[in-house]
């Protein structure tokens, strides 16, 4: 019998915010939340490692506001004990849910045998998996975001294994490793997974490519699975969970992200937060000449004083 926590009762399909690792962070995930409303959100990834060791700047990773729930905070890493503190630590913090980042495609990461590079070792997957289902002991719900394979589909031998320890969600992105975002979306090999997932009591949610909810909810009629996540279809459009979207909109949404930016992070460089400028800048006439300006901003001043023509 899977803990299921919050997954029990979530609506289906599922319509989340994928985890992206320098993207998710509390400022975009309350916006997110607020102008979207997504189902359930993850945090950017935080390394297990990291934890044990102490390491005080991760804890902002940690951030987050009461508004989010379902919020769940993602870890990634290769050491089973580690991954046991780190557990502990999320659910002191009071986060509905631990996911374990086994899909992460940097090179940095996946060369270490972390994120996606677990996929060449399922024993030490399945063990990862099993110490932190035992750390959090049926307190909060275990789920895993991977991919398809390493440099090839490999659904019934990776994701056939990682049934074995039943966590109580798969987000499976229809890449391999070796493509990182290249390519397409491989929506088949989802399905496959899906079917997989069907016989047994963990939910299979798809990721990859998905444009809108719409997108994504023809998607799981036609592959299957129990719902999806939108990653970059997000960047600087939490509309795309509601279609509420209006230019006046857009330009207010902005400058309310860089004031949470400021507040949630006071001691962080504004150029973090440049890049969420640049993609709320895109898809009207004078965009382009707008996002050249929003990116040289330093403050939440400066970006109301380029919206409002000063």
């Amino acid at each position: 019998m899977i803990y299921k926590g919050f997954w029990e009762t979530i609506k289906k399909p599922v319509v989340g915010l994928a985890p992206m690792d320098g993207v998710t962070d509390a400022a975009m995930r309350f916006i997110t939340k607020k102008h979207g409303n997504p189902d359930v959100m993850f945090t950017e990834f935080v390394s297990a490692e990291g934890i044990r060791a102490g390491a005080v700047k991760l804890m902002k990773n940690f951030i987050y506001d009461e508004s989010e729930r379902p919020i769940v905070a993602q870890l990634f890493g290769k050491d089973p004990e580690a991954f046991k503190i780190a557990a502990l630590k999320v659910m002191e913090l009071g986060f509905d849910g631990v996911d374990i980042n086994m899909g992460c495609p940097a090179r940095k990461v996946a060369k270490r045998g972390e994120g996606a590079g677990l996929i060449n070792n399922p024993k030490l997957a399945l063990q990862i998996i099993k110490e932190v289902k035992k750390a959090v002991k049926n307190k909060i719900p275990v789920s895993v975001k991977t991919r398809i394979g390493y440099d090839k589909p490999m659904i019934e031998e990776w994701i056939g294994k990682l049934l074995e320890a039943e966590p109580v969600v798969i987000s499976l992105h229809g890449r391999t490793l070796k493509q990182g975002y290249g390519g397409l979306a491989d929506w088949e090999e989802i399905g496959k997974a899906a079917k997989l997932c069907k016989e047994t009591e963990t939910l299979l949610l798809g990721n990859g490519d998905v444009k809108s909810v719409e997108d994504g909810k023809e998607k799981i009629k036609k592959y299957g699975g129990d719902g999806f996540l939108i990653g970059r279809a997000a960047f600087g459009n939490p509309w795309v969970f509601n279609k509420g979207e209006t230019l006046v909109k857009k330009f207010e949404v902005a400058l309310e992200h860089a004031r949470k930016f400021e507040e949630l992070y006071p001691d962080d460089r504004f150029f973090v937060m440049r890049k969420h400028l640049s993609w709320y800048a895109k898809g009207f006439d004078g965009a382009k000449e707008l996002r050249s300006k929003l990116v040289r901003c330093d403050s939440a001043e400066e970006v109301k004083k380029v919206i409002l023509g000063q």
